[in-house]
């Protein structure tokens, strides 16, 4: 953590993180807590926080204790039934050959999709019986089925994982991740898309097992080559509130994002005000910055034209 000075009445606090001990959910508690202690300490008050509930070495306990081999095989079973034929990799249009080595290279985007757009996605939402995770995460396989010319697409889709309220205090990174099939991504009502994700979410997270797991035995069973992570992500950080409020002071939190891509391509939503605040990050091996531009405009318009006529229909 470090305090720069950066003009007569400004001021930059620079807080690094490494991700294996911090996740979204984390980094919304610690904004939380530090406005805590700022308050109090400009009022000369003894700091508000409850005592610390949960360590990260109770959650690792109680994940220990949740391993069962039978469970894990049905788990297998399922995954094998759920992604039997569907392509691993999502053939987007690239602006270069790929080469054999990624380099780690890339970039992000920040977009932002309207109230308006927000208020259908949550409208929609309400409607269909489900959440505005599951309207924009089928927004995105529509898009990805869209570019890639492919009938069914799958992406890794990134979640909290704190299933007990004791781990909703917890500071470090608990976050894992599934795979979403979407099947005719591209075609039919955006309504019954929507539908048809918001049943397979459900039975995904209630059995989710990272890709690496999975793929021995899917190679196995097809006798093609699987990779062991996905190539586009999906996060919907609901639980990231990137906003504070600090007595006698104007704040707002700003993201630095490196020159460096984890994955292909991975799509982020977080709430902002009355917004979806979005971000891209992208593998500079494959793509242009105005590439990715282009298809956040894509999206954003998607998801306008979509919810209005789900909603209308």
């Amino acid at each position: 953590m470090r305090l720069l000075r950066a003009g007569e009445s400004t001021w930059v606090l620079l807080l690094v993180l490494h991700h294996s001990a911090c996740d979204g959910w984390s980094v919304s508690l610690l904004l939380k807590e530090l406005a805590a202690l700022y308050g109090a300490a400009v009022r000369g008050e003894p700091h508000p926080l409850p005592p610390v509930q949960c360590q990260p070495v109770e959650y690792a306990h109680w994940q220990r204790g949740q391993a069962d081999k039978a469970a894990d095989e049905r788990k297998l079973r399922f995954w094998l039934r759920e992604l039997e034929g569907v392509p691993f990799n999502v053939d987007l249009p690239l602006d270069r050959p790929r080469p054999e080595k990624p380099s780690g290279r890339g970039g992000a985007v920040m977009f932002t999709v309207p109230a308006d757009v927000r208020t259908a996605v949550e409208r929609l939402a309400r409607q269909r019986g489900t959440t505005p995770f599951v309207v924009t995460a089928a927004a995105l396989g529509r898009l990805l089925a869209q570019k890639s010319g492919q009938t069914d697409v799958v992406f890794n889709i990134s979640y909290a994982n704190r299933e007990r309220r004791a781990f909703e205090s917890l500071l470090a990174c608990t976050i894992t991740g599934f795979a979403l099939p979407v099947r005719d991504g591209a075609a039919g009502s955006f309504a019954g898309l929507t539908d048809r994700i918001a049943r397979t979410a459900v039975e995904c997270m209630d059995r989710a097992m990272p890709v690496r797991l999975i793929a021995p035995a899917l190679q196995e069973r097809t006798g093609v080559a699987v990779p062991d992570r996905l190539d586009v992500g999906f996060a919907y950080q609901s639980s990231l509130d990137a906003e504070i409020e600090l007595p006698g002071l104007t704040t707002a939190i700003e993201d630095l994002a490196p020159a460096a891509s984890r994955t292909e391509l991975t799509f982020g939503l977080v709430p902002a005000g009355d917004r979806l605040q979005g971000f891209v990050e992208y593998s500079a091996d494959l793509w242009d910055r105005a590439t990715i531009e282009g298809w956040t405009r894509d999206y954003v318009a998607l998801l306008r034209d979509e919810t209005g006529r789900a909603l209308e229909g």
